[in-house]
Parts: C-alpha cells; structure tokens; sequence
C-alpha cells in the first residue's frame, strides 16, 4: 500500500467550494488505496471514469473562479489543467486498447502526483486573489 498524505488545512485554498472538490479528490485516493484488488480491471475503469468527470467539473469550476478573480497566472494554470486532462485521456485510450497496461499503481501514482504538486503547489497561488474576492 502507497503511504498517503492526509488532508489537513494546510491544503485548504481559501475557498470552501475548491476545498470541498479537493477533498473528495482525498477520499477517493483513500478509498482506492485501500481496495483488496487495485487491478481489478473493472475498479481501474470506475477510477479513470471517476477522473474524467471530476477533472471536467472540479477544473471548470476552479478556472472560473480564478477568472472572476482576475488571476494574473490564469493561462500557466489552465493549461496544467489542460495537459492533466490529456494525460487522463492517453491512459483511457491506453487502457480501452488494453486493460492490463495500465495498473492499479500507475492510477493511484497520477492521482497522488496530482494531488500534492497541483493542489498544494499551483492551487496555493491563487488563494490570496480567491480571498480577495470574497473579502
């Protein structure tokens, strides 16, 4: 089992929706993490799913709030999001061709890549406009 980082406030982005979405992104690392069987081809399907839809709701939602707070970095952290959502579409075409040449491990590794270097890295920059705006 892969060590897993904890959520704890230090994550939070200043904005209680964003948080919310990370969070959920969390439980479902955890969740996954903990499965008898990580490559049960049908458990790896659900995740990459899980992925994609969160991917299109979460960043929508996270790039609209960076524009109504007027975001200098928008462009750079949009096409991060951009280029994650790739990333998750090559390993879909990967696995739809062939489901043993993604595993379990490859899934939790993007996902926990993800997590700590875009959310704690690119998604802290943006909460002091976030804040700003709520203010």
């Amino acid at each position: 089992m892969m060590k897993l980082v904890e959520w704890n406030d230090s994550f939070s982005v200043g904005n209680v929706l964003m948080d919310a979405h990370h969070r959920i992104f969390f439980e479902m690392i955890k969740e996954f993490n903990g499965l008898a069987d990580k490559n049960d081809h049908n458990a790896i399907k659900q995740r990459i799913e899980f992925l994609l839809e969160y991917a299109a709701m979460h960043l929508g939602a996270e790039e609209k709030l960076m524009l109504q707070a007027n975001y200098p970095e928008f462009d750079g952290h949009k096409a991060v999001h951009d280029a994650f959502v790739q990333e998750l579409l090559s390993v879909k075409a990967s696995f739809d061709k062939d489901p043993t040449a993604i595993t379990g491990d490859n899934i939790l590794k993007i996902m926990q890549d993800w997590l700590v270097t875009h959310i704690v890295g690119s998604d802290k920059r943006y909460m002091p406009y976030v804040q700003k705006l709520q203010g």
